[in-house]
């Protein structure tokens, strides 16, 4: 826009001057010619290098400076060049327009047009100089009207460019959210289903080694167990690798799915308990799948931690939700936040606007309780 009002201000100056010299009243004297061109020459260099200045030391003194200067130098050019001379007043509009607030560019504007037609008055008179007054005015509020969208279409170009900008952090931002997030998952997906088998795999195993010289028999059936435990963790994992979402739950009915949890985890010698509560219903898979990780991952973490000997799992379905409840009457301990299988279990839960209540105290065993709608929130 800048480089676009230079150029349109040596346009304006050079018609000036052509009007004024080819006028049949303007008489060619050199001191007058060299007057006009000097004058000429130190108003266009303080439209150029005064408007850069005023951008450097925006203060109200300079800005007020500048355009008494630049009216009074362009009024006694109009004085001494004539009628045509008056085209030198019409840049310093648009400057105005630009670097003034709106009370004083008008204040400035009236100036301008005083410094048109003032000279007029002085030459020609009162009668010339009122026919001529208007179209100064007019040709003032065009370039006026005319800088201002210019000005209002530059400052839609920054906004819009920074709304660009904005976005494009925006989309950055939730690219990045998407990707801890599923990296999230993945990790809860790896804890919680890989982890699990490892976990009654590596059970299995150490009942085999207590029984290697007692009992050749069930070593046997411990490494049957160990076995049939890593071909189903390696079926996990194909399902993650294949789906990314490995859900064991979508072709049984969610009761048959945790009922084979808690056989798998009699085998470890772990007595336990499995209760239904209302009229079972098919739920939302990912409620489903939700339920099947915190039973699978809260069986995983009292085998591994909890020395105990009982566990009880109750599932009820309530009219406006489900409500899974898992306990054993292991050693407890002595705080609920948990490693990070209790995170992961947090996390399924708060992403199902579903509650999680843990209750455990040395000695007094461990009781997990979630809540969970019977539909999923929309994504």
């Amino acid at each position: 826009m800048r480089r676009s009002g230079l150029i349109a201000t040596a346009v304006v100056m050079l018609a000036a001057y052509v009007t004024v010299f080819l006028s049949p009243d303007f008489v060619f004297e050199t001191n007058t010619v060299l007057l006009l061109l000097g004058l000429g020459f130190i108003y266009t260099l303080n439209m150029t290098a005064g408007e850069s200045w005023l951008l450097r030391h925006p203060r109200p003194i300079n800005k007020a400076l500048y355009f008494i200067i630049q009216i009074l130098l362009g009024a006694y050019m109009v004085y001494r060049g004539g009628s045509g001379m008056w085209l030198v007043l019409l840049p310093l509009v648009s400057t105005a327009v630009q670097h003034l607030p709106r009370f004083w560019s008008v204040l400035a504007i009236l100036g301008i047009w005083a410094g048109q037609v003032l000279p007029f008055l002085y030459i020609y008179g009162v009668e010339v100089s009122a026919g001529w007054a208007m179209p100064f005015l007019a040709a003032i509020i065009f370039v006026a009207v005319f800088t201002q969208l210019m000005v209002n279409e530059q400052h839609a170009r920054l906004e819009l460019a920074a709304a660009h900008q904005k976005l494009r952090e925006y989309a950055a931002q939730v690219e990045e959210l998407a990707v801890v997030q599923e990296r999230n998952r993945l990790a809860r997906e790896i804890h919680d289903g890989l982890g699990h088998y490892l976990t009654a795999i590596n059970i299995q195993i150490k009942a085999a080694q207590a029984l290697v010289e007692q009992d050749p028999q069930n070593m046997k059936t411990a490494l049957a167990d160990a076995q049939t435990l890593t071909q189903e963790a390696l079926a996990d994992v194909r399902r993650s690798i294949t789906s990314l979402r490995a859900d064991p739950t979508t072709s049984r009915p969610l009761t048959e799915t945790l009922d084979s949890l808690l056989k798998e985890a009699g085998t470890t010698g772990l007595e336990v308990d499995f209760q239904v509560r209302g009229v079972a219903s098919r739920l939302a898979p990912q409620i489903e799948f939700t339920l099947y990780r915190l039973a699978q991952e809260g069986l995983t973490n009292i085998r591994k931690h909890a020395q105990a000997t009982r566990a009880s799992l109750q599932l009820d379905y309530l009219p406006n939700g489900v409500r899974l409840t898992l306990e054993d009457n292991g050693q407890g301990a002595g705080q609920t936040e948990g490693g990070f299988g209790l995170m992961g279990v947090r996390e399924r839960v708060e992403l199902m606007h579903g509650t999680l209540n843990v209750q455990t105290s040395p000695g007094k065993g461990f009781r997990l309780e979630a809540n969970l709608p019977n539909t999923p929130p929309e994504a």
